[in-house]
């Protein structure tokens, strides 16, 4: 019911334009990392790759980060550990800016929570905040114990010894650029349903939704992230009264801009796939 009210055209170009802004600097972002390690990529190449990603990531994130360090593989003749790094070190460097800005929303007295849940959830945010940059501290180690040195110079960790301190901040920064954009997004969205949540407000929630989305924990049948969202941006909502009527706003927003998302990039994935299809298939010859 919620969502008739809304209009239909300012829904779309907000979700298109959101959609491909994510693509490109997602793009980018990556390129970047993978070139920062030593991966040299094509733009337009890895547009495409990324773009395929999707179909996968509608199944799990992690499967569509497989698909990017098969593509690596193929191209370089690494192996899967060597190839595979750089996404790990993706998942880290996300963490990082998560973990920031929750931390950051906590010291400055935003936190929404009461002060047991405050440390606790700043406990999870300093931790992902702080994973990144010791594994690469820990890659740099060049004296200690055999079985040390052996987790040190795994080809997993590949990527966390190649990088440099400087473009590690650049790619944080860059990661970052891509959470502003979701923020904005979902501001708008929010706006077209009546719930005026400022930016500001949105870079505290989404991090600690994100934070709380790895705790595996559902509240009456609700996923944590879904009980927090109702509790975060529900009492923004300015056009039902009541707690009920504003949850039920809330998962309007919820379900449409996941699905519309979700809609837009299975596009973009089935037309990038089976250039991605035929750039597995052929030769690392081939390819050059």
């Amino acid at each position: 019911m919620a969502f008739k009210g809304v209009n239909i055209l300012a829904f779309v170009a907000v979700a298109l334009g959101a959609a491909l802004g994510s693509y490109l600097i997602d793009t980018l972002s990556l390129r970047f990392i993978l070139r920062a390690v030593g991966i040299k990529v094509g733009f337009f190449e890895f547009l495409k790759v990324k773009g395929a990603s999707y179909l996968l990531n509608i199944i799990n994130y992690n499967l569509a980060l497989v698909l990017m360090a098969a593509v690596v593989k193929r191209r370089t003749e690494r192996g899967w550990a060597s190839s595979g790094s750089p996404f790990v070190m993706l998942n880290f460097i996300d963490l990082t800016v998560f973990g920031g800005l929750t931390v950051g929303a906590i010291i400055a007295g935003a936190s929404p929570f009461e002060d047991v849940t405050t440390r606790i959830v700043g406990l999870i945010a300093l931790g992902g905040f702080l994973a990144g940059p010791s594994l690469m501290a820990i890659t740099r180690i060049k004296k200690g114990p055999a079985w040390l040195l052996k987790i040190v110079n795994h080809n997993l960790l590949e990527a966390f010894a190649r990088i440099s301190f400087g473009n590690m901040l650049l790619a944080i920064l860059a990661r970052s650029m891509l959470v502003l954009l979701y923020a904005v997004m979902n501001h708008l969205f929010l706006g077209l349903y009546g719930a005026d949540v400022s930016i500001p407000n949105l870079l505290v929630y989404m991090p600690i939704l994100s934070i709380v989305g790895f705790i595996p924990i559902s509240i009456s049948g609700l996923g944590s992230t879904q009980v927090l969202a109702r509790r975060f941006y529900g009492p923004h909502v300015t056009t039902v009264t009541g707690e009920s009527a504003q949850f039920g706003v809330i998962d309007a927003f919820s379900t449409t801009s996941i699905l519309i998302m979700v809609l837009l990039r299975v596009i973009i994935g089935l037309i990038c796939t089976p250039f991605v299809t035929k750039m597995l298939a052929d030769s690392p010859k081939e390819q050059q």
